[in-house]
């Protein structure tokens, strides 16, 4: 007898663990908290909590899991202890823990291609934090075997603790060899093994994405396509939303925001032929990061239609270690800021170039080249005089046209006579000037 009853007990551990469901699932030790924005920064989900993330079908199949878990643990099964059902229980919610590290992973690495100096490293590296969430499904079967050994099914206990205990040490393993892979795949080895790929595949996602989006600028199908999808994606999100609402219960909530992802991730393949609207400032990484998910990781839409068209051009350079701005190396050729020169001649005085270092007389530079026009003694005098003509004209037709001219006149010759001073009697060809100028403007006119 004896050596028939440990195949027996075997035979029955094995039936009840078929019969409880709870065989083939795998995921982390904690993680309720899952992303659920959209593909354009954060929206509602099905229950219509809004979070930051972006909502994609690795997050959206985590919040499903977890909530199946959480109604899993609830439940007794007649004849067996509620450890089953709650080992059970936290084995499956421990499956939403391992899908968001592996969400996190691909988002926060090939998803941000472009934009990250080594996507690939990161994304390799993140993976020891999905082998580490894996201990709490092990874990979660580990309390369950251990609660087949209890109550009615106490003569199996020889055979279900050790069992319980062997997975509950696994599951430490697991835990402490995630950390521990995570550390060396994130070390400087590794990583100089994944920045060549990094450097190597980023200029081909980032000029790929720019391509389509000129294709879809240039034939105009871009921004009408781009619309078609997200009305598109609207649909399909409007309709997760009313499913979740109608159902009245966290799985019929988690199955509306698994429709409502597809919506965010349709609505967001716009972005690889509009670079105006959602996901167009990185489409293919950002598509990525749309149908993974993630828990902290946002889709980035392009700017507006008005903004500047050289975005997504600048943004694609700064990737390849251009600098942020490297357009702005035109206007370092031209000398920073090209009109400089003439903004500084016109500075302050336009003319302290020709007054400054004529002491005394700042016109007699001026006043030596004109010696050659009318008399010796009042160089300027015959362009006095035709001032005095124009004037005189005006006068005699009795109108004021030129009165904003002789005011503007007056004002100069204000400001030439106190410039030159004492020097008006000694014989100054500026005095001339300002006597001549002021003949120009008749008490009359005043």
């Amino acid at each position: 007898m004896s050596s028939l009853r440990t195949p027996l007990i075997a035979v029955a551990v094995a039936a009840l663990l078929a019969a409880c469901g709870g065989s083939t699932v795998s995921a982390p030790p904690t993680t309720s908290s899952t992303g659920s924005g959209s593909g354009s920064g954060s929206t509602s989900t099905g229950g219509g909590t809004t979070k930051t993330g972006t909502t994609g079908l690795a997050t959206a199949a985590a919040q499903t899991t977890n909530d199946l878990g959480t109604a899993i643990a609830s439940q007794t099964i007649p004849g067996l202890s509620p450890q089953v059902t709650q080992g059970l229980g936290n084995a499956v919610s421990s499956t939403s823990g391992t899908l968001n590290a592996l969400a996190n992973a691909v988002s926060s690495g090939v998803g941000q291609t472009g934009t990250t100096a080594n996507p690939v490293g990161t994304t390799v590296a993140g993976l020891g934090s999905v082998v580490s969430s894996t201990s709490g499904v092990v874990q979660g079967l580990s309390t369950a075997v251990g609660g087949l050994g209890s109550g009615n099914l106490a003569p199996l206990s020889p055979l279900t603790t050790p069992l319980a205990s062997t997975l509950s040490t696994a599951a430490s393993a697991l835990n402490a060899g995630g950390a521990t892979l995570g550390n060396s795949l994130g070390s400087v080895p590794v990583q100089q093994i994944t920045q060549p790929i990094s450097t190597a595949i980023t200029p081909i996602v980032t000029t790929a994405g720019l391509v389509t989006q000129a294709v879809g600028t240039q034939t105009g199908l871009g921004a009408p396509l781009g619309g078609v999808l997200a009305q598109v994606g609207g649909a399909l999100s409007s309709a997760g939303s009313q499913v979740g609402g109608a159902t009245k219960n966290p799985l019929g909530a988690d199955l509306g925001t698994l429709v409502g992802s597809l919506g965010n991730t349709v609505t967001n393949a716009g972005g690889l032929v509009n670079p105006n609207g959602p996901n167009g400032a990185m489409p293919i990484p950002g598509l990525i990061t749309s149908l993974v998910g993630s828990t902290s990781v946002n889709v980035a839409n392009g700017p507006p239609a008005s903004s500047n068209p050289l975005g997504p051009l600048q943004s694609s350079l700064a990737s390849l270690g251009l600098g942020s701005n490297p357009l702005g190396s035109l206007s370092t050729l031209l000398g920073g800021t090209p009109l400089a020169g003439l903004t500084s001649a016109l500075n302050g005085t336009p003319l302290g170039s020709l007054t400054s270092g004529l002491n005394g007389s700042p016109l007699s530079s001026l006043t030596s080249a004109l010696g050659g026009s009318g008399s010796a003694s009042n160089p300027l005098s015959t362009l006095t005089g035709a001032l005095s003509g124009v004037t005189s004209g005006a006068s005699g037709g009795g109108g004021q046209a030129l009165a904003p001219v002789t005011a503007l006149v007056g004002q100069l010759t204000g400001t030439l006579s106190s410039a030159a001073g004492s020097t008006s009697a000694s014989g100054s060809p500026a005095s001339g000037l300002t006597t001549l100028l002021g003949g120009v403007l008749p008490a009359s006119h005043k």
